[in-house]
């Protein structure tokens, strides 16, 4: 797709992004002769919305978020799903009036296939443009259900097995075992099981051995889901599937083995960690989805505010010091230093990284994998890295005292340092920090922020519904933190000022929740994003820092500062409604 250089940057313009910015860019699109657009793509200074629709201006079709709408299967399966996902292209609706078929593209001029769709159908087309992230948002609609999956690969005479594998029919499927093994094809359905967690966005596959099945369950946004209940005899095939493909033993039953898989789903890489532990009724396997990150992901997209955002950048950029990011398991901290060092890759300065263990393989960064077999400690690890002259340093996780030592001092002697750490604020971070042992005029020499954050599930936008909350049950449910004059407070960014009275009066906040629907799977949620809080080291915090002040000190000052807390910010997006108030509360326990 050409797009006009000069339109691009009156957009920029209009758009107020920076004229230092836009003038770095362009002499960048004159020095290497890549394409400005390209460019400014890679930047990532517009949410993937956002950017869809200053695209569609510039090349004048009207722009489409799938995600905000519904589609039935009929409609979608007009394109093949392998040539959705290659061209770029799905159908999302006909207008029967006007007999007319819908298209959204990442490609409007692609001639060729839009003519396919109108012999296919019989009918004209109107085009929409849209993003490659709506187009694979929406591919995941095309598949069956795991278990309809699951049966049609069975030869006809099995089928039984995996619909009554009870214990009633104990002696029947035994008898079958030898004749299912040979005739079940193992790698299809293993296959058909990773593919599918990936299209529902999954982040962990859990295959578990019960008495009479094998229950295959993913946790979506955090929660686990039963999927499929496999009869049992096709249990230790998939383990051998998984070792087999994991690289591990699979003569080995009896102690828990650690590996890794890669391949491509939906042409997009895909590597899964591997953890298989013996239990009782058979070896566990659980999964991690790690899709590789191609570009760095807009920050802003994660849910982190603009505000917080250059702050982020502000401190990540600085020529030395260390940034942490704090946060419990699961919480996204890796991504999100993944994707701030992945901004700052480039020919000019030497990343490394010593993780445990490597999640996602970035170009151009020297990555390192802790090996405790050959002495390859984070603390080991670390001081190697500091003989490869290193210019940016990330740390997994700081772990004990050596690791959180040497980290500083790395800062300290001309090293931009990223890690994570455990603590559940960015205030606690520091007392954690100073249980290690490290002295407080180390810390505020050497930190420049601390990043605390959460992941929440979203609303799903299809089943959205208002509910209003009286102050009085705001503070039954949050009784510790004066509840109702931070929503007050920040209820009003989203009150005309004339509504800003009635407000007050009635004592009333609205809040979103969703009911469920197909879309969502009937849970009301869809798809994840963080909460934060940003703490920058200024010099009044490094004086509370220095006389030794408790973590709640430090987060007064840093709230006085001007610090939006991560329950601010997670109040923010349940009045927006990205979020609910309930799920604050069970990602929050204040």
């Amino acid at each position: 797709m050409k797009i006009d250089p000069k339109k691009l940057i009156q957009a920029l313009k209009e758009k107020k992004v920076d004229s230092s910015e836009i003038k770095l860019m362009t002499e960048e699109s004159k020095e290497t002769g890549a394409p400005l657009y390209d460019i400014v793509e890679k930047r990532h200074l517009f949410s993937d919305d956002a950017w869809g629709r200053i695209t569609a201006d510039l090349i004048g079709f009207p722009f489409i978020n799938l995600s905000k709408i519904e589609t039935p299967s009929e409609i979608l399966e007009i394109v093949p799903e392998n040539i959705a996902l290659k061209q770029g292209v799905i159908t999302f609706g006909i207008d029967e009036a006007r007999n007319v078929v819908k298209i959204a593209t990442i490609n409007p001029f692609d001639l060729e296939i839009i003519h396919d769709i109108q012999k296919k159908t019989g009918r004209e087309t109107e085009v929409f443009y849209t993003t490659s992230a709506n187009i694979k948002g929406i591919i995941g609609k095309y598949h069956q259900e795991l278990k309809n999956i699951f049966l049609g690969m069975l030869p006809a005479h099995l089928r039984y097995a995996a619909k009554e594998g009870g214990e009633e029919k104990k002696e029947r499927t035994v008898a079958a075992t030898e004749a299912f093994e040979e005739e079940v094809p193992i790698i299809k359905i293993f296959d058909a099981i990773m593919l599918h967690a990936y299209r529902h966005h999954a982040s962990d596959i859990h295959l578990e051995a019960t008495k009479n099945h094998t229950v295959i369950r993913y946790r979506i946004d955090g929660v686990l889901h039963t999927i499929v209940r496999y009869p049992k005899m096709v249990h230790e095939p998939l383990v051998t599937r998984c070792k087999i493909l994991a690289s591990l033993r699979i003569d080995e039953t009896r102690a828990a083995q650690d590996g890794r898989i890669s391949v491509k789903l939906d042409n997009d890489p895909v590597a899964f960690r591997v953890s298989i532990l013996p239990t009782h009724f058979g070896e566990k396997i659980v999964m991690r989805l790690l899709v590789e990150l191609g570009e760095a992901m807009n920050l802003m997209d994660t849910g982190l505010s603009a505000e917080d955002y250059k702050k982020v950048i502000r401190n990540s950029t600085k020529p030395y010091g260390m940034m942490i990011c704090v946060g419990p398991t699961g919480s996204g901290k890796t991504t999100t230093l993944y994707n701030v060092i992945k901004l700052l890759n480039s020919d000019e300065i030497n990343i490394a990284t010593i993780e445990d263990p490597i999640e996602y393989g970035i170009e151009g960064i020297n990555q390192v994998q802790v090996n405790l077999a050959t002495n390859l400690t984070f603390a080991n690890g670390l001081r190697a890295l500091l003989r490869q002259d290193p210019d940016s340093i990330l740390v997994g996780e700081i772990r004990d005292s050596d690791t959180a030592q040497i980290a500083i001092e790395s800062a300290m002697t001309g090293h931009m340092v990223f890690s994570t750490l455990h603590a559940n604020s960015a205030a606690v971070a520091i007392p954690r920090l100073i249980e290690m042992g490290m002295e407080p005029f180390l810390l505020t020499a050497a930190l420049n922020c601390i990043i605390a954050q959460r992941l929440v599930r979203k609303l799903c936008p299809h089943c959205l519904k208002t509910q209003v909350y009286p102050a009085e049950t705001l503070n039954l449910i949050y009784n510790t933190k004066n509840i109702v004059e931070i929503i007050r407070k920040i209820a009003t960014k989203y009150c005309p000022p004339e509504e800003i009275e009635a407000l007050n009066f009635k004592n009333e906040f609205i809040f979103y929740k969703s009911t469920g629907c197909k879309m969502c799977g009937f849970t009301g949620y869809k798809g994840r994003i963080g909460i934060y809080e940003v703490m920058e080291l200024d010099e009044e915090l490094k004086k509370i820092i220095l006389r030794g002040g408790s973590a709640d000190e430090i987060e007064d000052i840093a709230e006085k500062s001007g610090m939006p807390t991560m329950l601010e910010s997670g109040i923010e997006k349940a009045l927006s409604g990205i979020t609910s108030l309930e799920e604050i509360i069970r990602v929050i326990k204040t």
